[in-house]
């Protein structure tokens, strides 16, 4: 019964996360842009990556890919936060009383401390989901993160062998990630453990529309925990121009291009919806748990989510009062936006996070519900919020 009713609840987006609403949604209410301790918080450890997928839209994996500007590429690398600011990050967040941490990229285990860095967060209270396209999961590195007590893996497909190449624009990466999470899950049997969870999260866009429910076939029997799609973000110049016009706050531009090329949004509401009730069933016929964040159950709402800008499965958002993300510069912030709350090298996150640039950022949100970037947001993924009563 209990699994039952999990499962009802994944297929319309809400997981264990979403119930847990009273932690944000009361200062929502009547905080006046102040929120208690953050639920999570993700941590870019790099924005390096040794793939390039043609949806990405980070600057630094591109030009890598293309081989150019390595002065850029090695600048960057060198104004990465180092092993002891981010072992000041970790305690900070540990002692303000963040339960959940994410480490990700680019690609994480590009950073020569990576494994140094787990074992810090893992001496704290905090439970650990570590980000990774799979390329360097290879036995030693994968025992070493059973060693250390990981609690999750998020390893990202895109499709199957040959799909997730292309978008990947890395040949062989499918067989390097699939030969990782069986080395994960080889580790994780040889010393009698169930963690880490290793979820997989696949992307659907117009490169993968037609055969994204392989992805299923292609990980079922690699001790996988989970199967979840999402989306593509994008946006489009005008709702980033309407957006920062609406927010009182120094603007930071970030090191991406979320305005993607119209050809990776041309997506058949027919051909998704037939690969969604595929997916569905794969997930059933192999008891492997599948998830679409938003579940659309039509195509109009599929159309609409590709075509339209403007349109927003919900049409509120209370992620700021519940998660941020630190960038591998020290960067603070809180989505897609492109505001600046702070430096952790100039201020703890545990100053930032109630600081005056947040509270402002939250109040204006709060006032309009969603800014114009945020329609296609990956934070906006299930009916809850839909239902939460706003002023």
């Amino acid at each position: 019964m209990k699994e039952a009713l999990k499962q009802w609840l994944r297929s319309y987006g809400v997981t264990k996360q979403h119930l847990n609403f009273p932690q944000y949604y009361v200062p929502y209410l009547v905080g006046r842009g102040r929120a208690f301790v953050p639920q999570s918080l993700t941590l870019e450890l790099t924005f390096r990556c040794n793939l390039s997928c043609v949806m990405c839209p980070l600057d630094l994996p591109r030009i890598m890919h293309d081989g150019e500007r390595k002065d850029f590429i090695k600048e960057r690398k060198g104004v990465e936060l180092t092993s002891p600011e981010v072992h000041r990050i970790i305690d900070d967040l540990a002692k303000f009383g963040v339960k959940n941490l994410t480490l990700t990229g680019g690609e994480v285990f590009l950073r020569h401390d990576a494994l140094e860095i787990i074992e810090h967060v893992k001496r704290t209270p905090m439970k650990l989901c570590v980000n990774t396209n799979g390329w360097y999961l290879r036995p030693q590195i994968a025992d070493r993160l059973i060693e250390l007590g990981v609690d999750s893996m998020s390893v990202s497909i895109d499709g199957p062998d040959a799909t997730h190449d292309e978008i990947r624009r890395g040949k062989g990466s499918f067989k390097r990630l699939a030969e990782g999470i069986a080395n994960v899950a080889a580790a994780k049997k040889a010393r009698g453990v169930a963690r880490p969870y290793i979820g997989i999260t696949c992307t659907i866009f117009a490169r993968n529309q037609h055969n994204f429910s392989e992805v299923i076939d292609a990980v079922k029997d690699l001790g996988v925990t989970s199967v979840d799609y999402e989306y593509m973000f994008y946006t489009t110049q005008d709702a980033i121009d309407r957006t920062r016009a609406m927010i009182p706050l120094p603007y930071r531009p970030k090191e991406e291009d979320q305005i993607v090329p119209d050809e990776l949004r041309q997506v058949d509401p027919d051909i998704f919806m037939s690969q969604v009730k595929a997916a569905e069933e794969k997930g059933q016929q192999f008891g492997l748990p599948v998830s679409f964040g938003p579940p659309f159950k039509t195509r109009e709402q599929v159309r609409l989510r590709f075509e339209d800008p403007d349109y927003a499965f919900v049409d509120r958002c209370f992620y700021p009062w519940k998660s941020a993300r630190i960038n591998p510069y020290g960067e603070v912030y809180s989505c897609s936006i492109d505001v600046d709350f702070g430096n952790v090298r100039e201020a703890p996150f545990s100053k930032i996070w109630n600081g005056k640039a947040y509270q402002t950022f939250r109040r204006t949100l709060k006032a309009r519900q969603l800014f114009p970037k945020c329609t296609k947001c990956c934070a906006l993924n299930n009916q809850f919020w839909r239902y939460l009563p706003t002023p």
